[in-house]
């Protein structure tokens, strides 16, 4: 990266709570996973990987990929802000897509706010237009399971 040594490596469980504080420092929108507990269980889980980057012995970028099987999908790409514009998110999204490509992975899904021009411009310019034909929806099941 430009003027920085910046290392590329594989969240582990024990990241857990780094990963949740720079989030938070980071202004990175908050969602009910956003929790240590639900970051070591997705850097457990096999069909999930998160990037790490690393400078300085600090977390400036991370990018979460899973494969269900049948898509592969790209959340949580977030650089902080002080270290944005230096290649680090391109970089974190090419890791990403060369583990997709060993994982079988044939087309990606990536979710992006809407209220975010900036990242929306960022993930077209990387290969990843906007499908105008696709809305998403979403629910949120309670710790108990599902309501209703």
């Amino acid at each position: 990266m430009e003027g920085m040594d910046v290392e590329f490596r594989t969240a582990m469980p024990n990241d857990a709570e780094s990963i949740v504080r720079f989030w938070l420092e980071s202004s990175a929108s908050a969602s009910v996973t956003d929790t240590v507990e639900d970051v070591r269980r997705v850097t457990a889980n096999p069909a999930a990987r998160m990037v790490l980057a690393v400078a300085d012995a600090e977390i400036v970028g991370t990018l979460l990929g899973t494969f269900d099987g049948w898509r592969g999908n790209m959340y949580r790409l977030v650089v902080r802000p002080d270290q944005r514009r230096r290649g680090i998110g391109r970089h974190l999204v090419r890791q990403m897509e060369q583990l997709f490509a060993a994982w079988g992975v044939r087309r990606v899904t990536v979710l992006i706010e809407v209220d975010r021009p900036w990242a929306v411009a960022f993930w077209a310019a990387a290969g990843y237009p906007r499908d105008e034909r696709i809305v998403r929806h979403v629910g949120t099941l309670s710790e108990q399971g599902s309501e209703g």
